[in-house]
């Protein structure tokens, strides 16, 4: 306190350098800086730190030259940026909550035009809303366009829409394939290979959801890749998520950079005047997952 007011709060003491997210198998992901940016709030970008990097003419309230001929393309690094946080937030969701099947929707052109992609948002937001309230579906589900344009949509359900079997079984690194005989089914089954279903509920086009097994946190890594290959935001959106979705427990740790450095694990990226570590691991069996630069 001074005169009767409260002082100042510094920097240093509004933020930390790190921020950690803790799952609920046990797995945890430590980010860490080379200064305090986190707080309460997020990832933040400091007042100051705004200021410094306002270029001159915008300072002298010179008017930026407006682009011609083409609408301006977004800055490739804020493009980054937002890409990498969308798939930060698509990994909290699928780690933070009970996914049962991995699900993929695509779209009858016949019902729909599959290249336009707020008209999906607008179907697709009905779609989910009435399962959510009505059947208490949870889920996250990734945009990709096929080579012609046309969108489809990879992600995760929970186990609260009805299934039937498509009477194909899965095969590793191979499109599914009808079995010939009830024998070869068995067989196949036995081998660890798994069913494919399909959802009624999905009357938009062609639908396959397949139970997760095996390493999870493999099968969200790889759901999020499907946002980081897009390199677009496709109508608007990275990703698509509802229902009554959990959040990583999350604290602000006194952990710098350095330290994370030298566990020789985990990886590394920049945005404008800044360095960031990122280490993950934990989970049932204390391994570490590596990430990929």
């Amino acid at each position: 306190m001074t005169d009767g007011r409260l002082a100042p709060q510094t920097r240093a003491s509004a933020y930390s350098t790190a921020r950690m997210k803790q799952y609920p198998d046990g797995s945890y992901e430590i980010m860490a800086c080379d200064m305090p940016m986190f707080s309460d709030g997020g990832w933040e970008e400091h007042r100051s730190d705004r200021a410094a990097r306002v270029p001159p003419q915008a300072a002298s309230g010179a008017q930026r030259a407006p682009c011609e001929a083409e609408p301006c393309e977004p800055n490739k690094a804020d493009v980054e940026r937002s890409m990498r946080r969308a798939a930060s937030k698509v990994r909290d969701i699928a780690l933070c909550n009970d996914f049962r099947y991995f699900v993929t929707l695509t779209l009858d052109p016949a019902r729909i035009d599959r290249h336009d992609m707020d008209a999906l948002t607008r179907v697709l937001n009905r779609w989910a809303d009435n399962r959510v309230r009505r059947h208490g579906l949870r889920y996250v589900l990734v945009p990709e366009r096929h080579k012609d344009g046309a969108i489809h949509l990879h992600g995760f359900f929970n186990d609260a829409l009805p299934l039937v079997d498509s009477g194909t079984i899965s095969r590793p690194g191979d499109k599914p394939r009808k079995p010939r005989s009830a024998a070869q089914r068995a067989q196949w089954l036995e081998q660890g290979r798994l069913i494919v279903y399909n959802i009624p509920d999905w009357s938009l086009g062609f639908s396959t959801a397949i139970a997760l097994h095996g390493d999870y946190h493999a099968a969200v890594g790889y759901v999020c890749k499907y946002v980081r290959k897009q390199k677009e935001k496709i109508g608007g959106r990275w990703f698509y998520s509802g229902g009554k979705l959990e959040k990583p427990v999350v604290s602000y740790p006194d952990i710098r950079i350095e330290e994370l450095l030298a566990t020789g694990v985990g990886y590394t990226f920049r945005v404008p005047g800044r360095q960031f570590r990122i280490v993950r691991g934990g989970g049932e069996d204390s391994a570490v997952y590596e990430v990929e630069d």
